[in-house]
């Protein structure tokens, strides 16, 4: 079922938490809201859900109109951050009880209900574990106990607000990555909120880039990561070196492929910028600060006037470069985005270097 958000706006006091929001989900897609805290993408979702009203706008299901239709009515699956799972009930109860609380006139019989459960158990590999309490399950078990939850109403919608957010790194990606094969099986709409980069380009159709209650770009993950619409996109998805033209004339010529005139802002990410032992034509003169090996990869701490740059390098460059504290070297980037102007949005959640 498609989602269309037209022109939402909400407003907590005198805080802007949505401006003007416009979106369509198409049937079957799943999307992450990316963005920092504060920017607007949970306050969305909860609209989408129902449980938060918007002061302007429309929400539509399938180009009907929902905007004023309670949560209880709108047939969506809501799995939250911390797992909400009733600690009293056993795992089968817990999935179960979407099911034994609907009107008499749609509720499923019990052999009904027993099949529905045991079938979204055995789906996110859970069925072993039907008699347990939530006390008795790790994080990432509560968490697919709480998506099976979700799916036992068989809702037309799910959302999901942050749902690794809880977890550590490793239970983190196998579960995302079980998430991605789930929805590939289900061709549900979905919508996942996440601050996570890496979670969302590796996840996603489609990533929604949110920022002060605004939506920055919509593209797919190689899209908003390899062309990003504006600085703020840039710096926010993954690290990146600003440099200003004013300062780093060749490295801003590089990327000046649109005529920027004046004074303009060079984004260069870490892994795009080469290394020499000589001079090249474009490149700048830099003394190596510090070499840290990283698992795969080498980063190298660099500094050029009174700027630190970062570059990241293959072990096998790092080590036909052999690099040693004080030596001096040359940087030529492969790939440069010039912005005509500094932004605000350069000083606002990103992770620039």
């Amino acid at each position: 079922m498609s989602i269309e958000i037209r022109a939402i706006s909400k407003r907590f006091g005198g805080f802007v938490a949505l401006e003007d929001i416009n979106l369509r989900i198409p049937t079957g897609e799943l999307v992450a809201l990316l963005g920092p805290s504060g920017c607007g993408k949970t306050t969305l979702l909860r609209i989408i859900a129902g449980m938060e009203s918007a002061d302007a706008g429309q929400v539509l299901f399938a180009g009907e109109e929902a905007t004023h239709v309670h949560a209880r009515d709108r047939n969506v699956g809501f799995v939250f951050q911390h797992y909400a799972l009733f600690r009293h009930m056993s795992v089968f109860e817990n999935v179960a009880f979407g099911l034994r609380v609907k009107p008499r006139k749609v509720r499923p019989t019990a052999t009904e209900i027993r099949q529905r459960v045991n079938d979204l158990l055995k789906l996110v590999q859970l069925d072993w574990l039907a008699d347990r309490y939530p006390s008795q399950l790790s994080g990432g078990q509560r968490q697919r106990i709480a998506l099976a939850r979700a799916l036992a109403v068989e809702p037309r919608v799910l959302l999901l607000d942050e749902p690794f957010g809880a977890l550590d790194t490793r239970v983190r990606k196998e579960l995302r990555r079980w998430l991605r094969r789930l929805h590939d099986e289900m061709h549900i709409s979905s919508v996942f909120v996440t601050h996570d980069q890496e979670e969302a380009l590796e996840v996603a159709d489609r990533v929604v880039v949110m920022n002060r209650g605004r939506i920055e770009q919509i593209g797919s993950p190689d899209e908003v990561y390899s062309n990003p619409a504006s600085p703020f996109v840039y710096q926010f998805l993954g690290n990146v070196n600003v440099f200003h033209s004013r300062v780093h004339g060749d490295w801003a010529d590089v990327g000046r492929a649109g005529g920027h005139e004046g004074e303009a802002t060079a984004y260069v990410r870490p892994h795009d910028i080469e290394i020499e032992h000589r001079p090249v034509v474009g490149s700048l003169e830099a003394t190596v600060q510090e070499v840290h090996p990283i698992g795969p990869l080498v980063r190298v701490e660099l500094a050029h006037a009174s700027e630190l740059i970062e570059v990241e390098l293959t072990r096998e460059r790092a080590t036909v470069l052999a690099l040693a504290e004080g030596q001096q070297v040359w940087l030529k980037p492969r790939q440069v985005r010039v912005f005509a102007a500094p932004s605000a949005a350069m000083e606002e959640g990103g992770s620039g270097i």
